[in-house]
Order: C-alpha cells, then sequence, then structure tokens
C-alpha cells in the first residue's frame, strides 16, 4: 500500500476526477455550476459541503471505508518559542458493523497502559489490566473519544449526518462563504461550534474554527499535508492556532491503512 504525500498534487488518485491540490484547497470544477445556481440560506452551506465531497469521489469514496487503522499523535507546542514541547500517540483502530461506528484507542501515559472505546452499544476502558467504570476519566471519556477519532478521519462525510447541522453565515470581507456547524444533543460534544471558511475556487475549505462551550472566542485550525491512501482522503497535520495566532497543538494522522482485516471482538473491550 503506497502513502503519497498530496501537497504538489496527487497527479492521479482512482476515482477522483478533474482534482489537483491548491495549497490547502482542493480546485473544483463543478464549483462554478454551483454557483450558477446561487443557493439561498442554509441551502448554500450544503451545497458547499456537497462540493467538498464531490471533489473527494462522492460518497462512494466513504462508502468504501470498511475499517481503518492509524496512529494519532498530539504535538503540543510552546506558542511563545515554537518549540515543541511534548507528544502523545494514540493507536486507533475503527470499523463500520452492524452494531454502527466502532474505534478502540490505545496509548501510553507515563507508565500507564491505557485502552478503551465504543462497541457500538457501550463504552468500555481498562487501565494495566484494570476495568474502569463511571467516574474514572477515560471511561467517562471513551464515548468522546471513539466518536472523536472516526469524525475527523470521516470528514466531509460525516458533516451530512443525522444530527449535523449545516447553517449558511454569509461572506466575509474578502468574498470568503461561510458555514456554520452544529450539534443535536446526541451528538457528539453538541454545545460546540465548529465554522468553515470557503473560498472560490477550492473544494476544501481554506480555514476552520471552534468554539467550545462556555467560550466566546473562535480558535483557529488549518490543514495540511494532505494524504491519499488508495483513493481515500485525508489531513496528515491539522495545526491548532491560539488567539494570537501562534501554533499550540498540531494533530498528526500517520501510518494510515484502508481496510485492514481486524478482528471485531476487539472493540468490545473486557
Amino acid at each position: 500500500m503506497k502513502n503519497r504525500n498530496a501537497k504538489a498534487g496527487w497527479g492521479r488518485a482512482a476515482g477522483l476526477a478533474a482534482l489537483a491540490v491548491v495549497a490547502l484547497g482542493l480546485t473544483l470544477a463543478a464549483r462554478g455550476r454551483q454557483e450558477n445556481r446561487k443557493p439561498a440560506g442554509n441551502e448554500m452551506a450544503a451545497a458547499l459541503v456537497n462540493g467538498w465531497i464531490e471533489a473527494l469521489g462522492g460518497m462512494d469514496t466513504y462508502s468504501r471505508l470498511r475499517s481503518a487503522s492509524y496512529t494519532l499523535t498530539t504535538e503540543i507546542h510552546d506558542p511563545a518559542s515554537g518549540r515543541l514541547r511534548r507528544t502523545r500517540p494514540r493507536y486507533v483502530k475503527l470499523a463500520r458493523l452492524e452494531t454502527g461506528e466502532v474505534a478502540r484507542i490505545e496509548r501510553w501515559e507515563g507508565d500507564d497502559f491505557i485502552q478503551h472505546g465504543f462497541d457500538g452499544a457501550r463504552q468500555w476502558a481498562v487501565m494495566n489490566g484494570r476495568t474502569l467504570g463511571p467516574g474514572d476519566k477515560d471511561y467517562d471519556e471513551a464515548r468522546y473519544v471513539a466518536g472523536d477519532v472516526v469524525y475527523w478521519i470521516s470528514l466531509p462525510f460525516k458533516l451530512l449526518d443525522p444530527g449535523v447541522f449545516l447553517h449558511y453565515d454569509g461572506a466575509d470581507a474578502e468574498g470568503n462563504h461561510r458555514v456554520r456547524v452544529t450539534f443535536g444533543e446526541d451528538v457528539g460534544d453538541h454545545n460546540d461550534t465548529w465554522f468553515y471558511t470557503f473560498a472560490e475556487g477550492r473544494a476544501m475549505p481554506v480555514s476552520i474554527g471552534y468554539r467550545e462551550e462556555g467560550r466566546e472566542s473562535v480558535s483557529r485550525t488549518f490543514w495540511e499535508d494532505i494524504r491519499e491512501v488508495d483513493g481515500y482522503i485525508f489531513a496528515g497535520r491539522r495545526v491548532h492556532l491560539n488567539a494570537e495566532g501562534r501554533v499550540w497543538k498540531v494533530l498528526v494522522t500517520s501510518d494510515f491503512a484502508l481496510n485492514p482485516e481486524i478482528d471485531p471482538r476487539i472493540f468490545s473491550g473486557p
């Protein structure tokens, strides 16, 4: 299986027609057709998201994702100096089973080996062989973390899920389209709000912001190192900026395998 850095253009991607990488975005020939229709209100938000999906080969691309494994490494940076302070890899396996979308995440915290996940019906967590329960942080966060690792590797397709709401907030001073994403009560962290900014001629948003519950300020992220594995495209690096525009966190996706053989029993936990 080949893993090709697509910053300078993929050149070839099976099932992706007329697709070229430009900086952080993808050129979309179909965008002109969308603009000619001039959809109003939230229809415009849906058109922008659907254009992004179309540039990646449509929903058929996502339907091919039956299982995956990858390493998700969190890099924490010192915003003042730009220096890397620490890293934490998480080893992720996920699948789409009859029970739904399931995930298992493993990581080390010092000398502690933590495994947790969601099997489609219940969350679970284990630390150093000991089963955890309600009140233990890794158990309490297992459902959210499992959904998070599926969500980010599945964008933009997950933006069409039930309980995900798209709102068109008009254009900014530069003429970029603004799409706000909110969530239903039972979907992830439903109190968070995400902001996607789309420029003309690009299918992928040029920037993504988020506002966490209880905060007024909007934090910004941008994507780089766009990668393609067997026709499946994702961001290799998600760079998070603080309020001053300095990098404080980078989420790095590596060692991605599409549809590896995974025993479904590993998602059930203890």
